[in-house]
């Protein structure tokens, strides 16, 4: 290996133990955002049993970039859990040297039956929903208004979003807290702050470095929105279809694809709302390649919000004030149609974006009314 390659990659080995030993047949693997780590496959880098509860692997990797990987069974349904059942969140290797990664796998997620769901309100579950788009099938909940059930109602605009697994259930959210949007919904239409909507929460699969970004995948999962899934949800339910009552939220990357969702399609969406997006990430920023280059600007409703209380919002906040700063010269008007909040303290997680949520649902689907709403507690146990 010549030195330029050498400074160039870095020779990664994974160390995996098992609070139990696996059965004969059984394979830990590690799936990541590299080919080396079989670029999301499931069964992407195979490791070695060393001892009972011991698996390890190498691999080589970039070394100037951030790599996000998971520990599987050699597929989704046997990922590593967290220990309350809830789905693990990937796992960070930052930029840097030969190294030797430690993880302890306590739980998986084909080892125990689910808890019950914890979302308020009535909903729907639509399990494994396939697309000719993209490779893995996904589960899709489907919120519905309170007064859904009462004869004769009407029918409703409908929010679209992503990470549909953090959205309403702390069971199976990231460290058990959700994005509060059941909770939030139910309180700021009892108070007639909002309008009353269908919220559909789509999963994410292991694919979904790729999909949410619009430089990647993103235009295949467009299509699986727009195309597939939001055809369905018009059939199925009592919506109101027009682009003026449809909109679109997401966090992290799913605030990426949220914005390419709205920016591309404002035929389709009114609005998005973008929670800590990576709009400058890994030297690649196509969104906001998107807004510097448009010949038309979009009559859309954008709300933006960022963090600043660990390095990832704090990586992430100068791409998503530089999105402001390109739409207010596009010709946006905060207050109007953009509404752009930072947190200085707030961490890249979902305890810190539910305190948002009330925010860019009164924004997007707001009405005018001063009783404020009541904090949602589902979380705060």
């Amino acid at each position: 290996m010549n030195r330029k390659s050498a400074d160039q990659t870095r020779r990664c080995t994974f160390r995996i133990s098992t609070e139990t030993p696996l059965p004969a047949g059984e394979q830990v693997f590690i799936s990541g955002n590299d080919p080396a780590l079989g670029s999301w496959a499931p069964d992407g880098l195979p490791l070695t049993r060393v001892q009972d509860c011991l698996w390890t692997g190498t691999a080589v990797l970039p070394a100037g970039r951030t790599i996000e990987y998971k520990i599987t069974r050699g597929s989704w349904q046997a990922e590593e859990a967290l220990p309350s059942g809830a789905f693990s969140p990937n796992k960070t290797l930052r930029p840097g040297a030969d190294s030797v990664i430690e993880n302890k796998v306590l739980r998986w997620r084909d080892s125990h039956l689910p808890p019950a769901p914890q979302i308020t309100g009535n909903y729907e579950i639509h399990r494994n929903v396939k697309s000719k788009f993209l490779a893995e099938p996904r589960d899709v909940i489907v919120w519905l208004p309170p007064s859904w059930s009462k004869k004769g109602a009407a029918s409703y605009p409908v929010l679209y979003m992503h990470d549909g697994q953090q959205v309403f259930d702390p069971n199976t959210s990231t460290w058990n807290h959700a994005l509060d949007v059941d909770d939030y919904c139910t309180e700021l239409m009892k108070a007639g702050e909002m309008q009353e909507i269908i919220v559909v929460a789509v999963y994410s699969t292991g694919d979904r470095a790729v999909e949410y970004d619009p430089a990647a995948k993103g235009g295949d999962y467009a299509k699986f929105i727009v195309e597939e899934l939001k055809p369905f949800m018009d059939k199925t339910y009592r919506t109101k279809p027009g682009r003026e009552s449809t909109a679109v939220a997401g966090a992290s990357r799913g605030g990426d694809i949220s914005f390419h969702l709205a920016w591309t399609r404002p035929d389709v969406f009114f609005g998005a709302a973008c929670l800590s997006p990576a709009f400058r990430f890994e030297g690649r920023e196509p969104c906001l390649d998107a807004v510097r280059n448009a010949l038309t600007v979009p009559d859309i409703k954008c709300y933006l919000y960022c963090g600043s209380g660990d390095p990832l919002e704090r990586e992430l906040m100068p791409g998503m004030r530089d999105m402001a700063r390109q739409l207010r010269l596009a010709g946006y008007k905060d207050g109007v149609n953009l509404l752009v909040e930072e947190d200085e303290p707030a961490a890249h997680n979902e305890e810190s974006w539910s305190r948002h949520t009330p925010s860019w649902l009164k924004f997007l689907f707001g009405i005018q009314n001063p009783k404020p709403a009541r904090k949602a507690r589902k979380n705060r146990k």
